[in-house]
C-alpha cells in the first residue's frame, strides 16, 4: 500500500478520537549568571477529529466447487476478495490527496458519503491561503499547477522556505520524498531527475544537482474517480514531502482480515451448502497540518 507511507498508522480501539497540535516552545533565549529560565511559549494549533467506519466484501464458494477441486477459481476468488480491502482502503487514503488538489472542500466517495479534504484549520489541504493561530498571516502550499520539472520543484521548495509555526515563526522542513500518480510519463522524469548525471531538461546537460536527493512515491489511483475509474485529471498531479514531520494520522480498530467460513463458525448455508468468505476491516484517516506537504495539479509535463 503505497498511500500508507504518507500516514502515520496507529492502533486505536475506540471509534473516536482527537488529535491535537502544538508547536514547539521557540527558541531559546539568553539566561544570564544567577537569572532564571525563560519559560517557553508553545501556541496551541488546530485539532482533527477522526471517527471510524467499517468496510467488507464478501464471497460465497459452491459445493460444486468444493466437490469438483476448482482450486484454481477459489484461490483466485479469495485472494481477490482479500485484496479488495487493502485496495479501497489505498484508495480512501489516496483520494485525499487526489481531492485536496481540485476545487471542493469535499467529494462524495463511492459509498455516497461526503469526504472532507480539510486540515485542522478547515481549509482545503492544498491552499495559497492556510492560517495559523499566532497571526493573520496566510501560509501557502499550493504549487499552482506548475509540472514537474526544476522550475517546478524550485517553486516547491521555496514554498517549504517561507513555512512558519503557530507563532509565525519559520520552520525548517526537510523535504524528500516526491509524490506521483502511475503516469509513465510522470514516473520516467521523475526517474531522470533522481538517476541522470546530466541535468535532464537542460541541452548542455550540466551536472544534475537533484542525483539522489528524493525518494519517489508512486500512488496509482491518483488519477481516479471517486469510484475508482481512471481519469485524465491527476494524471499530471505531483507532490513534494517531508515524510520525516508527515502529519496525516491513520488509525485502525481491525486491521485488514480475511475470514473463511464452515460449518463450526455459521459460515455454511444449510439450503446451498455455500461456504461464505469476507474481508474487513475498520479504519479512519485525515490530514491535521499541512506544513510537510506541497502540492501541484499540473495539467501536463
Amino acid at each position: 500500500m503505497a498511500a500508507r507511507q504518507l500516514y502515520d498508522v496507529v492502533a486505536n480501539p475506540n471509534q473516536t478520537s482527537e488529535y491535537s497540535q502544538i508547536d514547539n516552545p521557540g527558541f531559546a533565549r539568553r539566561k544570564d549568571q544567577g537569572g532564571t529560565f525563560v519559560v517557553g511559549s508553545p501556541r496551541q494549533g488546530y485539532t482533527l477529529n477522526l471517527s471510524k467506519t467499517r468496510i467488507g466484501l464478501s464471497e460465497s464458494v459452491s459445493w460444486e466447487m468444493r466437490k469438483y477441486d476448482k482450486y484454481r477459481e477459489i484461490e483466485k476468488r479469495m485472494s481477490g476478495l482479500g485484496e479488495s480491502t487493502a485496495q479501497r482502503i489505498e484508495l480512501d487514503l489516496t483520494h485525499l490527496f487526489t481531492f485536496g488538489l481540485q476545487s471542493s472542500d469535499t467529494y462524495t466517495n463511492m459509498d455516497g458519503e461526503s469526504v472532507s479534504v480539510t486540515t485542522g484549520d478547515a481549509v482545503r489541504i492544498f491552499s495559497n491561503s492556510h492560517t495559523i493561530t499566532g497571526s493573520s498571516t496566510n501560509v501557502d502550499n499550493l504549487n499552482g499547477t506548475t509540472a514537474f520539472s526544476r522550475t517546478g520543484l524550485e517553486a516547491a521548495e521555496r514554498l517549504f522556505d517561507n513555512m512558519v509555526n503557530m507563532n509565525d515563526v519559520k520552520v525548517i522542513p526537510q523535504p524528500d520524498t516526491i509524490i506521483t500518480g502511475n503516469d509513465p510519463a510522470m514516473k520516467n522524469i521523475v526517474s531522470e531527475f533522481n538517476r541522470s548525471i546530466g541535468a535532464p531538461d537542460t541541452a548542455e546537460r550540466a551536472d544534475n544537482v537533484y542525483k539522489g536527493r528524493y525518494k519517489h512515491i508512486v500512488l496509482p489511483y491518483l488519477a481516479t474517480t471517486n469510484l475508482g475509474a481512471a481519469t485524465s485529471t491527476g494524471r499530471y498531479y505531483w507532490m513534494l514531502a517531508d515524510l520525516k514531520h508527515k502529519d496525516a494520522i491513520l488509525e485502525f480498530s481491525e486491521m485488514p482480515t480475511f475470514t473463511m467460513g464452515s460449518p463450526s463458525n455459521g459460515g455454511e448455508d444449510f439450503d446451498t451448502e455455500d461456504v461464505k468468505a469476507k474481508s474487513s476491516a475498520s479504519y479512519a484517516y485525515g490530514i491535521l497540518d499541512y506544513k510537510w506537504i506541497i502540492g501541484s495539479s499540473a495539467t501536463s509535463v
